[in-house]
């Protein structure tokens, strides 16, 4: 195998745009922030709403059947109250609506998205750390695949969601308790569902796939808008990493805007949005969904912290591109979430600002 390490590149803004990559991402990010928002609820009287007539509809399934019992994250038992700290996977693949995604929650494909959510242990802080799907990372032997370094989203398609866990999970030396698969049917109707969202773009930008500009200033945007707002790389100085800023900042409006009263109070708005979000979402069997909205009703805008896996570069193997973890960023990462606690580590390693857009 010929590998040919590249040169270290310490700010991604630095570099230039890799080729153009599947826009899933940003489909991904959508649910993410619903999610956040199902589990919040954005007070008691909403959560009420939200758990008693739509947890139900949330699909279940054996996602973590393949993670060995001595990998596997202590859970509470049944019936205990829900407690933090919390760690929760979401993944993202194309077609999650195939006859083996109704059978195992995957499709074959290799995930196109992953995020890591912490929740703190007093319920009041949420974390997402985004984990670049190109990461050249061990796979532990499982399903199809024989063990070895592969792109991290390979791990879906080897071994399904329980691979992609254990995959995490030793990349960080932390526990996973719980993971979710996300479908992208009814994301652009989030979006519209909550009457579109408010976005802040630092400077003009011209995108010449999708043929759009981009100007300077606040924008507000429908569910077709906020695709394109997502899929763009070209004309972001930092391509793909540039973009992945742009999808958290829509999560953050989302966030903010499916909290405020204009939805909560709304019973049309409200009903359309969580309706999405229970036709999106496959979680793991015991995932407690009623306890955690409860647990984690009263969190606000500013409780939520973005940030991604530090990286280190990349690497070429075999004519291939590989993006390349940082060995001491990921330490720090699993330590911080292990303590419940990122204060040093966000000083190293600072949290992204998802109020504005590049």
């Amino acid at each position: 195998m010929r590998l040919a390490y590249q040169a270290t590149r310490k700010r991604p803004d630095q570099g230039k745009p890799r080729k153009s990559k599947s826009p899933r991402w940003a489909r991904l990010c959508l649910v993410a922030g619903i999610a956040i928002v199902v589990l919040a609820g954005g007070g008691y009287a909403a959560a009420n709403v939200v758990v008693n007539h739509y947890a139900s509809e949330v699909k279940s399934d054996n996602l973590l059947g393949g993670v060995p019992q001595n990998e596997r994250a202590s859970l509470p038992p049944s019936g205990a109250p829900v407690t933090g700290p919390l760690n929760i996977l979401l993944l993202g693949s194309d077609n999650a609506d195939n006859s083996r995604a109704k059978s195992q929650g995957v499709d074959g494909q290799r995930s196109d998205s992953i995020i890591l959510f912490h929740i703190d242990k007093d319920f009041k802080k949420v974390y997402a750390f985004s984990i670049e799907r190109d990461s050249y990372v061990r796979i532990p032997a499982g399903g199809s695949w024989g063990g070895g370094k592969n792109k991290i989203n390979a791990a879906l398609q080897y071994g399904g969601p329980s691979l992609t866990v254990r995959t995490v999970q030793n990349l960080l030396d932390i526990k996973i308790p719980y993971v979710a698969v996300v479908s992208f049917a009814a994301l652009i109707k989030s979006v519209d569902a909550v009457g579109g969202v408010d976005v802040y773009v630092d400077k003009t930008t011209y995108d010449n796939q999708f043929k759009r500009t981009w100007t300077k200033g606040m924008h507000h945007l429908n569910g077709t808008d906020a695709q394109f707002y997502v899929r763009q790389r070209h004309g972001l100085a930092g391509g793909d990493y540039d973009r992945m800023k742009r999808q958290q900042q829509l999560i953050r409006a989302l966030f903010k805007k499916a909290t405020s009263a204009g939805v909560l109070t709304n019973p049309f708005k409200l009903n359309d949005l969580v309706t999405a979000v229970a036709a999106s979402v496959k979680v793991s069997d015991g995932m407690p969904v009623k306890d955690l909205a409860f647990a984690a009703r009263g969190l606000s805008l500013d409780a939520v912290t973005f940030s991604t896996m530090p990286m280190a570069g990349t690497l070429k193997i075999d004519g291939t591109d590989y993006e390349q973890v940082s060995t001491s960023g990921a330490e720090a990462l699993g330590k911080a979430i292990n303590a419940d606690d990122f204060t040093a580590y966000f000083k190293r390693y600072p949290p992204n600002n998802a109020s504005h857009g590049l």
